[in-house]
């Protein structure tokens, strides 16, 4: 369920990009960077709601300081050397290397989406970048990270890639050769596999968050792990994005203040679907939540069906259905 409700919000806050990486005038023109902001410094908010009420529900992470007299008040002297450690607000600082980590990537990758977003169709973007699925599978199964998957799994995550390309196919203006030019190559396919590494390195911070509290018998919720994961990315991710417009153009602040309406959207979407993956990456492997999370294409016609009418096409459906094989692929596989 988490994967799903993912790939809805996924679908939304990509357009919402694209949208802010649109030409305009040269009042309220955009960088790429701005549309980075919007996702963490508008994002932030809500996830820290979304933190705090989880919180409030299943209790802070082992260490977390400032959260009332439920917090631990550190690291158990018995614990593993890795796990007792430095530790930067109470959690650990392994934890906290982890999540710098995922933070660059996921900048890097997000300037890598919204250029290629900007200079060429959605449909051509969300092909290259959806390669993210398969690298991560492939790197998630190496000795290092052992997210081993099944044989129906496997098969799994190449179904839900071939719907992906099916369902977009059906979009793509002229002939299919088109999409292929060498700079659409390297941003697409540049951008998924630092969308994989992203995803990689948040579940290896939420896991130090977890294994932690099982050592010192004081369980950690998978969601608090996540979202604590989340949170703190973000406040990473303003203070690089933040320090790097400041030295680029600081005149582009003002900008983003004339387009508030559509950065905080982006910023509540960007939330509520990030809570979503984080969550899932700590339960299982990210390979799984992406290929689950494929159900965005099918959320996006639907949307467009309702609002503009516009009935899928033959091809569509036909993507629609392999996708959805492939979704209940992945059930089958966890019975």
């Amino acid at each position: 369920m988490l994967g799903l409700a993912a790939g809805v919000f996924q679908a939304l806050r990509v357009a919402g990009q694209r949208a802010l990486a649109q030409r305009t005038d040269a009042q309220v023109q955009l960088s790429a960077w701005s549309a980075a902001l919007a996702r963490c410094l508008f994002g932030l908010p809500w996830a820290v709601l979304i933190l705090v009420v989880l919180i409030a529900i299943w209790g802070p992470p082992v260490g977390f300081s400032g959260l009332g007299p439920g917090a631990h008040p550190g690291p158990d002297p018995n614990l593993d050397p890795g796990l007792r450690s430095v530790r930067l607000l109470g959690l650990p600082t392994g934890f906290w290397l982890w999540t710098l980590g995922a933070a660059l990537l996921q900048i890097a990758a997000t300037l890598q989406q919204t250029l290629l977003l900007s200079q060429r169709t959605f449909a051509i973007g969300v092909v290259y970048v959806k390669t993210e699925v398969v690298i991560v599978a492939l790197v998630g199964s190496t000795p290092f990270f052992a997210q081993y998957l099944s044989g129906l799994q496997w098969a799994a995550v190449l179904v839900s890639v071939i719907g992906v390309v099916v369902l977009t196919r059906a979009r793509l203006p002229g002939e299919i050769g088109s999409v292929w030019d060498l700079r659409s190559a390297w941003l697409g396919l540049s951008g998924g596999a630092l969308l994989a590494g992203t995803s990689l390195t948040l579940r290896e911070a939420g896991l130090i968050l977890v294994a932690e509290g099982v050592v010192v018998a004081q369980p950690v919720s998978p969601a608090v792990a996540g979202m604590t994961t989340l949170v703190a990315l973000l406040v990473i991710q303003c203070i690089v994005v933040i320090g790097v417009m400041a030295l680029r153009d600081a005149s582009e602040f003002a900008r983003v203040m004339r387009r508030l309406t559509p950065m905080a959207f982006t910023g509540l979407l960007s939330a509520l679907g990030s809570a979503g993956w984080f969550i899932g990456y700590v339960m299982v492997a990210p390979a799984l939540v992406k290929s689950v999370g494929q159900v965005e294409f099918i959320a996006a016609i639907v949307l467009t069906f309702v609002f503009f009418r516009e009935r899928p096409s033959r091809t569509e459906w036909v993507g629609m259905g392999i996708i959805l094989i492939s979704i209940l692929m992945l059930l089958l596989s966890t019975l």
